[in-house]
């Protein structure tokens, strides 16, 4: 059992904090969101709409069910089962259908009326401000940045301070292009422990929802998923961004509006859009391992390959190490074919702009890569027998 209290806001001279109690199974912690003071009469205390949206996937994975003390919006609890839960459970029969005892409020709460998009500096928060900057929707032009910190940092000490590295950028960029800055932390990482690649959509709509009041409307930037990519079913290699088309306007209501930015298109595609945006030559930031761009970690070497196949590297040489990914190019079209034999959907757009490039021994190493996992996955059915082989493989 999930149980969440009613929240609570404490502040100081600097910083107002939402909190609220969680029990899992017995054991209680705080769980708090932490943003400046400025904001502190947007931090929406009234409702449990967050908590709800937060834990909904853990609940479904791990097998609980969810009390809340304070009441939830009745639109969205509506929307939830009678529609999102069913259509993962129809699709995944290993996933729970959680009970959820809450009290519900059909009133709208007082908006600011913002509108907001998260702001990483990579390819999906730069395609939200190439694309929804100075637009005829004067309502619907971005005019706050957030960046938070609620899984795609890692957890614990080490998330906190790599969190803290990387919203450097973002503020810089926001204070040069004349945007509200909205800066949170949060420790729900470190309750709901989850894996940010599979339930970002969840967790990243906590801080939208605890900032309700702020905002009339926010867009998501999606995970790069194509309408014919729409999917239900869970897999090793899709996130829970294939059907942000569904649970984002399962999250939505009457006085907050969430769109999948970008659903519907490809990175590769996305990426054309964000080339032309000139801010992106000297603040585009993909990186998994570090604050700025390390060129070799999973996501460096996707958007590097695909500016390249744009034929518009060179523009980036402020962020990336480009001297260095040309002449190691053989090494990142290596990686291309095994990420593409691992599935990974945005790297088979790309192959055809080199397909010419990649030689016979590359393919070989591609088939040796295949065969290795398909034995590493056998041979995990047995872990004493698969531990004592990398002990082997390692002594040699």
């Amino acid at each position: 059992m999930l149980k969440f209290g009613k929240p609570y806001i404490e502040s100081s001279q600097d910083y107002a904090i939402l909190k609220n109690e969680v029990e899992i199974d017995g054991l209680k912690q705080t769980l708090w969101f932490k943003v400046d003071k400025k904001y502190e009469q947007f931090l929406c205390y009234e409702r449990g709409d967050a908590y709800l949206i937060a834990s909904l996937n853990y609940a479904m994975i791990n097998h609980h069910d969810i009390e809340i003390d304070v009441p939830v919006t009745s639109q969205l609890l509506f929307n939830i089962q009678n529609y999102l839960i069913p259509a993962l459970i129809e699709n995944n029969p290993q996933f729970h259908a959680p009970k959820i005892k809450a009290p519900i409020d059909a009133s709208t709460l007082p908006n600011f009326g913002a509108v907001g998009t998260g702001i990483s500096c990579g390819v999906d928060s730069l395609h939200v401000l190439a694309t929804k900057t100075n637009t005829i929707f004067k309502d619907l032009n971005v005019t706050h940045l957030t960046f938070n910190n609620v899984g795609s940092h890692g957890e614990g000490q080490h998330a906190r301070e790599l969190f803290k590295k990387r919203s450097v950028r973002p503020a810089k960029f926001a204070e040069e292009y004349n945007y509200e800055f909205v800066h949170s932390d949060s420790n729900l990482m470190d309750v709901l422990k989850q894996n940010h690649f599979k339930t970002h959509t969840y967790s990243s709509m906590f801080p939208i929802f605890c900032l309700q009041k702020l905002y009339s409307v926010f867009f998501y930037a999606s995970s790069g998923y194509k309408f014919s990519e729409f999917q239900l079913i869970d897999a090793p290699v899709r996130s829970c961004g294939a059907y942000d088309l569904l649970s984002l306007d399962v999250f939505s209501t009457s006085s907050l509006r969430i769109y999948s930015e970008g659903m519907g298109k490809s990175r590769l595609a996305k990426l054309r859009e964000v080339v032309k945006y000139s801010p992106s030559y000297k603040y585009l930031n993909v990186c998994l391992s570090d604050g700025d761009n390390c060129g070799v970690c999973e996501k460096c070497v996707r958007t590097l390959l695909g500016l390249d196949a744009l034929g518009v590297v060179e523009k980036y040489s402020e962020v990336f190490d480009v001297d260095y990914f040309k002449k190691h190019k053989k090494w990142y079209l290596q990686q291309m074919l095994y990420r593409m034999a691992d599935g990974k959907h945005d790297y088979f757009e790309m192959y055809p702009y080199f397909k010419k490039e990649i030689t016979f021994d590359m393919r070989v190493k591609k088939v040796g890569y295949i065969c290795t996992n398909k034995i590493a996955n056998v041979l995990r059915k047995y872990p004493r027998f698969f531990s004592a082989v990398k002990k082997l493989v390692k002594a040699h």
